[in-house]
């Protein structure tokens, strides 16, 4: 997610870039997928030097903010889960030992 993001704010003022999103969903397995989607919303226009009109990229630097912050609480999220996991399995170890 945050890699996605990165290049979003990368290429935010590449003109006609779409700004890209990655979507988190379990597969047969109970693993986490990716899927990167491409967005299909129209950047603004303006009028370049040469005065040929040309569409801006669509990248939002306010959204690409928030979904860095959204990413950087499911990462704590999931740190937290896995050290719960990992002393719960100590705490079994050490009662069957």
């Amino acid at each position: 997610m945050l890699s996605v993001l990165a290049h979003n704010v990368a290429n935010m003022n590449t003109d006609g870039f779409k700004k890209q999103r990655a979507g988190l969903s379990e597969d047969n397995h109970g693993r986490v997928a990716v899927n990167i989607t491409e967005g299909a919303d129209p950047g603004p226009l303006y009028q370049h030097a040469n005065g040929a009109i040309v569409e801006a990229s669509n990248v939002d630097i306010n959204e690409e903010i928030l979904r860095q912050i959204s990413a950087k609480h499911l990462f704590s999220a999931n740190a937290v889960a896995l050290k719960t996991s990992v002393e719960t399995q100590k705490g079994l170890l050490d009662f069957l030992a």
